[in-house]
């Protein structure tokens, strides 16, 4: 055997080991991923207002046939309906309908996109970075304590669902067959529902990939009109037919003007907003040791020196950077909750582990590249990239696995049992816990859908108190009143309100009032 054939055997066996060890980190990683959004699911996170609102027009449309919220007043078609949209309502729904209403069971049907959002990301990292790389980023998104996705995965709510068909459809369109027709129809169909799954969204998807096109008109110069138009058509009328059918179809005409008040509201107290404050928590956020390590700005940057090659890698950075840049505005003219990052810190770790593989060019990410390293001339780089992997891996795994193994608070499920037990069903229950809705069959009456514009003006803009807006009494006549986690956070329910009502029990954060006959 000559030289070359025996370098060309051990170049082979070492291809081979690496892809072995490849495909076991992918095993370990799908392993450790579903642990973490599986294990206590029931009670981790705690059931909360967010989650619960949403699930109310699942339970409405399982048992009675309803896309809409309901109340003791009665249907409600704009509010959660439009917050959180089909592709995660309907088959939550089916769950309901096939299974029983519960908790636990809508959480899987998340915890399912959840998973799916993770291979997503790798294959979309796979057109941009190596597959270590691929995995590298994956794994900086699914423990990131910015991004936070375990909580997001575990919990009924429309980013990680979004993010599935947002990162599909950035796969798709970025792939080879991106100029045939049917794929660009694919790519507009799944950036569609991308937009009605959340349709804050909709606010990066639809003008990203109007950036996109006219980056490439000005900039790239590499793909066709039609690359951009047919999916971006397709993408946009899903967007507006859906609003369409929630805001007109589905409820009264006379519901409109009350509809688009209530949207107008919430979306000028959360969005296009320059207050200081708000752009100084987003600031603060972005720089955030939590987020990937304070690299996601030098990765940002890295990211535009990257997407300036006119080439298909230029544009397929430039494309994923725009997607980027559009929701870091989003957020940073918002109420900066670091939810409303969750879709620009997902994709972002592509260009934080991109700018890291390039900062130890030549750094073998095995046992024996590291020792080397370390023993080495790159002594110093391969010590600071090792304490960052700490950092950004290993601590924010630890600390997430802890919070899982902890589990969260019981008390929403022992006041279900506790009102199931004591309370009857046709009783009137005032409350601002929307989970509850969920947990039993009681009837209940939730203040109007505009009250949480009045609560989030109070709490970021120093607005009058919401409970000098809303007034219980003067809507209903309850014989008990419920105060949780959110009623008190938003003080909607202050003292002298409850003046006729007697605490008869608590539990956890759940005080429970009975009125006095």
């Amino acid at each position: 055997m000559d030289a070359s054939s025996a370098y060309s055997q051990t170049g082979d066996r070492a291809l081979s080991r690496g892809l072995k060890l490849h495909r076991i980190a992918l095993v370990m990683g799908i392993m450790i991923a579903a642990w973490l959004l599986l294990y206590r699911l029931a009670d981790y996170p705690t059931p909360w207002y967010d989650e619960g609102s949403h699930l109310h027009v699942a339970k409405n449309y399982a048992l009675n046939g309803i896309y809409a919220d309901f109340s003791s007043d009665g249907i409600r078609y704009y509010g959660p309906a439009i917050g959180v949209g089909p592709t995660v309502m309907l088959p939550v729904a089916a769950a309901f309908r096939a299974f029983g209403v519960s908790i636990p069971l809508a959480r899987l049907v998340i915890v399912v996109y959840g998973l799916l959002a993770l291979v997503a990301l790798y294959t979309l990292g796979r057109r941009l970075l190596s597959p270590w790389g691929a995995l590298a980023a994956v794994a900086l998104v699914l423990v990131s304590p910015g991004a936070d996705f375990v909580f997001n995965a575990r919990t009924v709510l429309g980013e990680v669902p979004g993010l599935f068909f947002t990162a599909l459809g950035l796969w798709l369109w970025l792939g080879p067959g991106a100029r045939r027709l049917p794929v660009q129809i694919g790519v507009g169909v799944l950036m569609g529902l991308a937009c009605i799954t959340k349709n804050q969204i909709a606010l990066v998807v639809l003008p990203g990939m109007l950036l996109a096109w006219v980056a490439d008109l000005v900039w790239y110069k590499q793909r066709g009109w039609r690359m951009f138009v047919v999916p971006g058509i397709i993408a946009g009328l899903m967007f507006a037919g859906w609003t369409y059918l929630v805001l007109i179809a589905l409820g009264k005409q006379g519901d409109l003007q009350a509809n688009l008040a209530t949207l107008r509201s919430a979306t000028s107290g959360a969005f296009f907003q320059l207050r200081l404050s708000s752009l100084e928590r987003a600031v603060r956020f972005l720089f955030d040791s939590g987020v990937f390590g304070m690299m996601l700005v030098p990765a940002v940057l890295y990211g535009v020196v990257l997407s300036l090659r006119r080439s298909e890698a230029g544009q397929r950075y430039g494309t994923v950077l725009l997607f980027i840049l559009v929701a870091l505005g989003m957020f940073m003219t918002s109420l900066a909750w670091p939810r409303y990052a969750f879709l620009a810190l997902a994709l972002a770790g592509f260009f934080v582990v991109r700018l890291v593989e390039d900062l130890t060019a030549g750094l073998r990410l095995d046992r024996q590249g590291w020792r080397a390293a370390l023993s080495g001339e790159k002594a110093a780089i391969a010590a600071l990239a090792l304490a960052w992997a700490i950092a950004v891996y290993v601590l924010p795994l630890y600390s997430t696995a802890s919070a899982v193994l902890r589990g969260g608070s019981a008390s929403a499920y022992q006041l279900a049992q506790y009102l199931d037990a004591n309370v009857p069903t046709d009783a009137l229950i005032e409350t601002w816990e929307q989970e509850l809705a969920v947990l039993t069959d009681h009837t209940y009456h939730y203040p109007p859908q505009i009250v949480l514009a009045y609560a989030v003006a109070e709490t970021w803009d120093g607005a009058p108190p919401a409970h000098e807006l809303y007034d219980f009494h003067q809507q209903v006549n309850p014989q008990y009143v419920i105060v949780g986690e959110f009623g008190k956070y938003t003080n909607l329910y202050p003292p002298d309100r409850l003046q006729d009502y007697d605490l008869i029990h608590s539990v956890g954060a759940y005080d429970v009032y009975r009125r006095r006959n």
